[in-house]
């Protein structure tokens, strides 16, 4: 006989476990609020008490539910990001007609538009993309800047424009940025040393709007690096897994889309 119980308290769990396994996440809250209330009227608590312990469930339960919500939108949609610096000033940091030194733009950052899953990929960075990612030098912060070279490019820098040598101009072509300020254009010099960038499989190359205040590629990322950087072990390319998101919207101080560089003849 309590061979026989013991079987069927065992399928009775199987029956419970299979039920939560298959229900949604407000079906389960339902459930638990409803074996909650079920406990409550076999106990010696009064009924504002077991009003008030209900109120409190409901409560603790939503909150839950939000929480989980904003860790997965944080995660794998969209989170806030604050701009310090000018590295990526005309494009951000700008108001007043001047660059701003401190905390300025306030972005959201899409983060599901390089969305890499086990057998599945979202998308991959473009050329003129602003991005959001950890230095492979540096990984306790966070950089914001410019999509140039793609994987399998050669990126020059000659006479401080940008060069781009693919599969279509095997020979090279100029690369237009109407994104530079006045005083940006024609100033893209090698700041760390490096003049040629043969992109890995991969990986990319970015560099700040603001080219002659910025820490990027040609500096690998790091301020006081001399010339030959990449010389010395250390990587001035980027791959996808550093990458956070994309710059989409900036809610402060100027609300408004942020645009992508196109190129599509490249």
């Amino acid at each position: 006989m309590s061979f026989l119980k013991s079987k069927a308290k065992v399928r009775w769990l199987q029956r419970q476990f299979y039920h939560h396994k298959t229900m949604s996440s407000k079906e389960k809250k339902g459930y638990l609020l409803n074996q909650l209330e079920k406990k409550l009227e076999n106990s010696k608590f009064d009924e504002k008490t077991k009003r008030n312990l209900l109120i409190a469930a409901d409560l603790v339960a939503n909150i839950f539910v939000v929480l989980v919500l904003v860790l997965l939108i944080r995660t794998f949609i969209m989170s806030p990001f604050q701009v310090s610096g000018i590295s990526m000033c005309n494009t951000l940091n700008y108001w007043d007609e001047q660059c701003h030194e401190g905390n300025g733009d306030y972005l959201i950052i899409n983060k599901s538009s390089y969305l890499k899953l086990p057998f599945w990929t979202v998308g991959t960075p473009e050329r003129g993309d602003i991005i959001v990612f950890r230095p492979p030098q540096n990984n306790g912060e966070f950089y914001i800047k410019r999509v140039i070279g793609l994987p399998g490019e050669t990126v020059k820098l000659i006479d401080g424009y940008v060069y781009i040598l693919n599969s279509v101009h095997p020979n090279g072509v100029k690369l237009d940025e109407p994104y530079l300020s006045e005083q940006n254009q024609g100033k893209t010099f090698p700041l760390g040393g490096i003049e040629e960038f043969k992109v890995p499989v991969d990986h990319y190359v970015v560099f700040g709007d603001n080219r002659q205040h910025s820490s990027d590629s040609r500096l690998c990322f790091k301020e006081g690096y001399g010339p030959g950087c990449e010389t010395q072990g250390i990587t001035p390319y980027i791959t996808v897994e550093q990458i956070e998101g994309k710059a989409a919207v900036s809610l402060w101080p100027k609300p408004r889309i942020i645009n992508s560089a196109s190129y599509p003849e490249l």
